[in-house]
């Protein structure tokens, strides 16, 4: 990645800055900034055959902007480990969206998901749902290289099933739906 600038936010179709003002219950005046974003959906994809679990290995600017500020030093600044992920931002079902960004990140077609649950986030800073689903996949359903779309730089990290809890011992930057669909899985399959 080169060219990285920041540049004054005007408008997005991703986030819409919105501000609420109240009266609370001391008749004093509050306000309240959040942004109102979109949903999203994410895949715990195991691989049956390498008895193994893909997930997404991806550069995130906020990532690596908090990482800055903060003075974090991780190995690898701005790189997070994800579920493989996406928006929900096309006139499809929740399923086919979620079946795509498999394609799409990691070139996997699973033939059949499982949804896990839906989930609520960020309360204070901004509510969207994440829809989580499970799928089996094999080398029968690799349907291309995968890497992402649209400027997406995003790598495949493979985990065996039985290194999982040293793996995510060994790596911070991680989301919570990762940890939350490993423990599913080993609960549940």
């Amino acid at each position: 990645m080169k060219n990285l600038k920041e540049e004054q936010f005007c408008n997005s179709k991703y986030v819409k800055p919105k501000r609420y003002t109240y009266i609370g219950k001391d008749n004093k005046k509050y306000t309240w900034d959040f942004i109102e974003a979109m949903d999203s959906v994410s895949v715990f994809l195991y691989h049956t055959q390498k008895d193994a679990f893909i997930f997404v290995k991806q550069f995130r600017i906020p990532l690596w902007d908090y990482q800055k500020r903060h003075n974090l030093q991780p190995n690898e600044l701005g790189f997070s480990i994800e579920l493989c992920s996406g928006l929900v931002d096309k006139n499809l079902t929740l399923e086919e969206i979620a079946i795509e960004e498999c394609v799409e990140e990691l070139g996997y077609q699973p033939k059949h998901i499982e949804k896990i649950g839906e989930f609520y986030t960020g309360f204070g800073s901004g509510v969207n749902r994440q829809f989580l689903y499970f799928a089996k996949i094999n080398e029968n359903d690799k349907v291309s290289n995968g890497g992402g779309i649209d400027g997406e730089d995003i790598q495949a990290v493979w985990v065996k099933k039985d290194e999982f809890e040293q793996f995510s011992k060994n790596n911070p930057i991680k989301t919570p739906l990762l940890e939350y669909a490993y423990l599913w899985f080993k609960g549940k399959k």
